[in-house]
């Protein structure tokens, strides 16, 4: 089996209130501990797993993120924040940027209207994320862009802001509907295969990495804020017991991933 990245919810909390999140934890009354995401860390990388992918909630809000980073990194693997930009600032990347190799920021429409629309922030978002991008190209840490295609931003040609932002990848993904997560709010948002086509063949020159909704079925490794492995299975999330009490390798055994689509929708790139 194919181990090689995994994304780490490891913060519940956000700022940011975006109608199609399917990370939302919103029952969460518990959070994981740093020393729990220290066992967790040791765990991966253990498993002989080469990528953490360090996601939320928005992970910068975590007052010991950077910490998480530095270890990480010490123990030899990749690492990478999945963030909307809050505290991607100058002095959190001073400070730590040694210990960061990839940085991927969350975009979905180049008008203000639109993200705010999406629950992307308070209507200063483009301005936010075009000003993070600088400061990440100035500190040679890779950069990566994360755009959902919907109704709101489908029809959108966003070659004028990637081509501003620079990105080493762009990842482009079909809206998903995840029944326990954000079912609720998003009958409205929902796209046909066709548009999602569409959106990627008006983009093509810029080789965005596209990720259908069957794409995405049991294709990521993701651990949620409990300490759970938690797969995405017939479009509802399904849970193993917490790692730090049972091991990665019993929890693993728990859900169900698929290496040959992790393979397919490109996870294995040049980190």
């Amino acid at each position: 089996m194919v181990l090689e990245s995994i994304n780490f919810h490891f913060w519940p909390y956000c700022n940011f209130k975006c109608k199609y999140c399917f990370a939302r934890f919103e029952s969460s009354n518990l959070k994981l501990s740093f020393n729990q995401c220290i066992k967790i860390i040791n765990d991966i990388s253990n498993a002989g797993i080469k990528k953490i992918n360090f996601a939320g909630g928005e992970p910068s809000l975590s007052p010991f993120l950077g910490d998480l980073l530095k270890y990480s990194k010490n123990l030899g693997l990749i690492t990478s924040i999945i963030s909307n930009g809050t505290g991607i600032t100058k002095n959190f990347l001073k400070e730590f940027s040694k210990s960061i190799d990839w940085i991927g920021l969350s975009i979905d429409s180049g008008l203000e209207l639109t993200n705010f629309n999406l629950g992307r922030g308070n209507g200063n978002l483009v301005k936010k994320i075009i000003k993070r991008s600088v400061l990440i190209h100035k500190t040679g840490i890779k950069l990566k862009i994360n755009t959902v295609v919907n109704r709101l931003n489908y029809q959108e040609d966003l070659s004028w802001l990637i081509k501003r932002i620079k990105p080493e990848r762009w990842k482009v993904f079909q809206i998903l509907e995840i029944k326990n997560q954000n079912h609720p709010y998003i009958a409205n948002l929902l796209i046909s295969n066709t548009e999602f086509e569409n959106f990627l063949n008006r983009h093509l020159f810029l080789k965005p990495i596209a990720e259908t909704n069957q794409m995405m079925i049991e294709s990521y490794l993701m651990i949620d804020p409990y300490g759970r492995f938690y797969q995405n299975t017939n479009n509802s999330y399904i849970f193993s017991r917490p790692i730090f009490k049972v091991g990665i390798e019993s929890a693993l055994n728990e859900i169900t991933y698929n290496p040959k689509k992790y393979i397919q929708r490109g996870g294995l790139y040049a980190w």
